[in-house]
């Protein structure tokens, strides 16, 4: 979802600056993008990582000026570790996913708010995960839910400022 949209948004002449985890995919991504005539921007960032979010988006910031927007799509389903019921999940399957879901989106969304113009957009995933629960899947459902209490927390946070917050639940 993260690669298609910032192909998406490049081609709708959007300067993009994208962060991953995965070096590799991160240049088969912009390699795609320059190709296509997009300008991209990558950052390697683990998100679970504030520091990292940080550089990354005062990277961005300093290349570019203000955000118009931003698309948090980092995700994680966890392990085949993590597909076990709730009363088995070890502390680290719940720190992994939590970290990336939903503790690296709060991190993205921290540090990109100073920087949003007005009017702005921020666009959250989420998961139909984060609107019913399933059995055997604690750690990712509740990140889920978390990101989209959190998305609604922020818009009514920055919709005076002209801001909105939204999340979308494939």
């Amino acid at each position: 979802m993260g690669r298609a949209t910032a192909k998406a948004l490049a081609a709708r002449a959007a300067i993009v600056s994208i962060a991953d985890v995965q070096p590799q995919k991160l240049e088969e991504v912009k390699s795609s993008i320059e190709e296509a005539g997009g300008r991209v921007m990558i950052a390697h960032v683990d998100v679970r990582d504030e520091d990292q979010v940080e550089k990354w988006i005062s990277d961005t910031v300093a290349a570019y000026g203000k955000l118009d927007g931003a698309a948090n799509m980092a995700g994680v389903i966890g392990s085949e570790a993590t597909i076990k019921p709730t009363s088995e999940i070890t502390r680290k399957d719940w720190d992994f996913v939590l970290g990336v879901n939903l503790t690296g989106l709060m991190h993205c969304m921290r540090a990109q708010i100073p920087h949003m113009k007005s009017p702005g957009s921020i666009v959250n995933a989420a998961s139909v995960s984060g609107l019913v629960g399933w059995e055997n899947n604690g750690a990712y459902c509740a990140s889920k839910h978390g990101v989209i209490g959190l998305s609604r927390c922020a818009a009514k946070e920055l919709g005076p400022q002209n801001i909105r917050v939204n999340c979308f639940a494939p």
